[in-house]
């Protein structure tokens, strides 16, 4: 019998279609009996994450370039709390292999662990042992290589150039705190970020950190990673390109340190029956009195500049901050002293300003003037002048620094009744000191700056609940009694009579740099001595006959150099038994006095400004137009 046609054809494509039915049955079993439990385990064993790469901080770099801050790698042992075994035996054994490891008490490692597994990132890694060595890192990732929430991590360390030349400015990074740490979070910080602790590095701390990247891996349930899905790369943070000059810096603590010992050589404690050794401190300020740039910034005593940071020494550390000289304390910025006579050129400017008087007023001073008491007309008061100087114009009270010549100018002079010289009061000195800085922070980029005082009748009925009395007024216009300022005050007030009458704000970064581009920090006016052009240039002239033989200034002019000068001398502290007082001694200046560049500020604790402070000064400015470029190149 003939087979049908078609039909054979059918019998093969129903056979065809059985065997690809029974591949896929078969597939279909593999994949859901034979293979889940594989991958089921795969599951277990894997997890994607995203981990935040750390940008790379920014460095510091003085105005010639020279790096005073930057990074330098080493390994850190850490414990991920998230990754740590659950199951307690597993779990036991971890911990004491990582206190055998690591020296961490078994105690402080689960205290930490804790917080970690309840801390808002419990997969932030929470550092047990830094700066590890090579080799020990090595060690150690071969110790912890299967242990699950241990690892080797890196952890880059701040490193300080330039000593103690700079530490105050510079600052340190340190890990956050707990206080710190939910503000930082908000900003996108993980919780083992170390942050800018002081100085520049606080201050600049958006700047300096970058913007971290970040990347999703898959990885182990044990946290080993396994494969980089995608990755956007962290963007490095920007370098600060200082305005101070390191050469100078360092020329300057040079001839700080040697006027210093000089003045205590002729110190005599014995006046004071052998007691409380004067200490051997200073700052010095130097000051581009035309863009505010701080060129120079020192104080001393002063530490190590690493002293603060990743790898301190806490031993070094107790015994800075139990050192009586306060060497943690910069004393350019930070600390406040009655300025003495070189507030007087402001006191100078103001009389002019306001008619007290003019370049020719006439004032005898005889060696004191005596006021009697407004409350008791037999009791009278006498205001010592440091001699018996003469009849001085304005010129000569400036150069000669008298005394009774500003008790004029600032409190006026009545005999008998009789009004017979009238002063600027302390309302319109405190209005002119205010304008020119004083009483106030100046601004400068760093933290911790001091503001001041300048006193006023308000002030002092709050503060020390007594009335303002017209020796009070006669001791503010020789810049003493009650009126604090700052060397870093004093060196913006003495450029700003230098340039004119700007105020400006003192800064000591000048770029932010990235790669090749280099974005310059603006010149910065925060507000005007309210004096005519005439009149300052009359305070200028006056400044440069102070400098000049025969003015009290004459040792802080380089020779061959005109500049302008005016030395203080300000009493404190306790009275000897010849009725002397202890002094800190100053000196402002500013050169050249024909188009002036720079201003010099010199403040040491004890020493008289004429003999001890001004010779300081000239070495200073004899080192600054010495110097070759980059420094003066820039500056000009």
């Amino acid at each position: 019998m003939n087979e049908v046609p078609g039909r054979g054809r059918l019998g093969v494509i129903q056979a065809l279609l059985l065997l690809v039915g029974a591949v896929l049955v078969g597939r279909l079993v593999q994949l859901q009996v034979l293979e889940s439990a594989r991958y089921r385990q795969v599951a277990v064993d894997e997890r994607l994450r995203e981990v935040e790469l750390e940008p790379s901080r920014g460095r510091i770099l003085d105005r010639a370039g020279n790096v005073l801050a930057t990074n330098v790698p080493t390994f850190a042992l850490a414990m991920v709390p998230g990754d740590m075994p659950v199951e307690r035996a597993a779990l036991e054994a971890t911990l004491a292999t990582l206190e055998r490891e690591s020296g961490v008490p078994r105690a402080d490692l689960e205290a930490r662990l804790a917080t970690g597994r309840t801390a808002a990132d419990p997969l932030a890694p929470i550092v047990l042992r830094r700066h590890l060595g090579h080799e020990d890192a090595v060690r150690l990732r071969a110790a912890f290589g299967a242990t699950p929430g241990v690892r080797v991590v890196s952890a880059p360390m701040r490193q300080y150039g330039g000593g103690d030349l700079l530490a105050h400015v510079l600052g340190h990074v340190a890990p956050l705190t707990e206080e710190e740490a939910p503000e930082y979070a908000q900003l996108g910080y993980p919780l083992d970020a170390r942050v800018g602790a002081s100085g520049l590095e606080r201050w600049y701390e958006a700047v300096l950190r970058g913007r971290p990247g970040h990347q999703l891996v898959r990885s182990t349930n044990y946290g080993r990673p396994l494969a980089v899905l995608s990755e956007t790369p962290p963007e490095a943070g920007a370098d600060l390109v200082l305005s101070v000059d390191m050469r100078l810096q360092h020329e300057t603590r040079d001839a700080l340190v040697n006027g210093i010992r000089r003045a205590l050589g002729e110190f005599d404690i014995t006046k004071w029956g052998n007691t409380d050794s004067p200490r051997e401190a200073g700052a010095a300020v130097v000051l581009d009195v035309r863009s505010g740039e701080v060129l120079a910034l020192v104080s001393t005593p002063s530490f190590e500049a690493n002293l603060l940071g990743s790898a301190r020494d806490d031993a070094a550390l107790e015994a800075v901050i139990r050192d009586p000289d306060r060497r943690l304390v910069d004393r350019s910025f930070m600390e406040v002293r009655a300025p003495g006579s070189i507030f007087k050129p402001l006191v100078a400017a103001a009389a002019l300003q306001e008619g007290v008087a003019v370049p020719s007023t006439s004032i005898t001073s005889t060696g004191s003037i005596s006021i009697r008491d407004q409350y008791r007309p037999d009791v009278y008061y006498v205001f010592r002048d440091w001699a018996a100087l003469g009849t001085l114009n304005l010129y000569g009270g400036i150069a000669r620094s008298s005394d009774v010549y500003f008790y004029y100018l600032a409190g006026g002079y009545a005999q008998n009744g009789r009004q017979l010289f009238e002063g600027l009061g302390v309302d319109r000195i405190a209005r002119y000191a205010r304008a020119a800085g004083l009483g106030a922070p100046t601004g400068l980029d760093v933290p911790g700056e001091a503001g001041g005082l300048v006193p006023d009748p308000a002030w002092k009925e709050e503060s020390v609940g007594d009335a303002w009395v017209l020796g009070d007024t006669y001791t503010l216009g020789i810049g003493q009694g009650y009126l604090a300022t700052t060397p870093l005050q004093m060196a913006v007030m003495t450029a700003a009579i230098a340039n004119g009458g700007d105020v400006l704000a003192p800064r000591l970064v000048t770029a932010l740099r990235r790669g090749e581009q280099q974005t310059p920090t603006p010149r910065q006016v925060r507000g005007q001595i309210p004096v005519a052009p005439e009149h300052l240039a009359v305070v200028r002239e006056a400044m440069r006959m102070a400098a000049d033989a025969g003015g009290t200034a004459d040792l802080g002019e380089p020779p061959g150099m005109t500049i302008g000068g005016k030395t203080g001398t300000a009493e404190f502290g306790r009275i000897a038994a010849d009725g002397s007082y202890d002094s800190h001694a100053w000196y402002i200046g500013f050169a050249p006095f024909e188009r002036p560049e720079v201003a010099v500020v010199v403040y040491i604790e004890h020493g008289v400004g004429a003999l001890h402070a001004a010779p300081i000064a000239r070495s200073i400015l004899e080192s600054y137009f010495r110097l070759p470029p980059p420094l003066v190149e820039a500056s000009r």
